[in-house]
């Protein structure tokens, strides 16, 4: 959701190579599995410890922040219980991207605060700011395969209007990927809307 696989691939193959499939569709979203064939060691140079939220840098593909973009340099951090105001108004707007209307968005600044850093925090966030000014997120969390072990999934990803178009989703498609290696996670999924165009090439 918000999201593209063709951002997946470019992702993935940003540190190497990756495997990617279309899996199914349901309730009119395209549901994407992705894993990786063999990312850079660099990554991968520290595990992480529970919630900590850490990953190599790559300026300009990847990585906790300065980047250089079409529209200036953009700064990806991994968001504070100070930023739960704003994680809220960019879901709000995600929202209202998706054709719902803002009411539709329950979860309060409160609650986030809570899951995202009270003491059994169960979600991270990434913000993507442009001048100082938050203009993206990427909410992700852990997940668990009975088969493969500690998975990531992407629960949602989302740059206002104004910014698109300048690289900043990929930026932050990149660094959770990079951030979920990190972990030592096996696998990273998300989804994203089927009339999206560009977003499900």
């Amino acid at each position: 959701r918000g999201c593209s696989t063709r951002f997946a691939a470019r992702s993935f193959s940003a540190a190497r190579r990756l495997e990617r499939r279309v899996v199914a569709t349901r309730h009119g979203r395209a549901i994407a599995r992705v894993g990786p064939s063999r990312l850079s060691a660099g990554l991968a140079s520290k595990r992480s410890r529970a919630m900590a939220t850490t990953c190599a840098m790559q300026e300009g593909s990847y990585g906790l922040g300065e980047h250089a973009t079409k529209r200036g340099s953009c700064r990806i951090r991994v968001a504070t219980a100070d930023d739960a105001g704003t994680i809220r108004a960019l879901i709000v707007a995600l929202a209202i991207y998706e054709k719902e209307p803002a009411e539709t968005v329950e979860v309060t600044e409160d609650e986030l605060r809570r899951d995202g850093w009270g003491p059994r925090p169960i979600f991270r966030c990434l913000l993507a700011e442009l001048g100082g000014v938050a203009v993206g997120f990427a909410l992700f969390h852990d997940t668990y395969s009975t088969w493969q072990g500690r998975c990531c999934y992407l629960e949602d990803l989302y740059v206002d209007e104004a910014a698109r178009g300048a690289g900043v989703g990929t930026l932050l498609l990149k660094t959770v990927a990079a951030i979920a290696h990190a972990d030592g996670c096996k696998r990273m999924n998300w989804q994203a809307l089927d009339w999206r165009g560009s977003g499900v090439d």
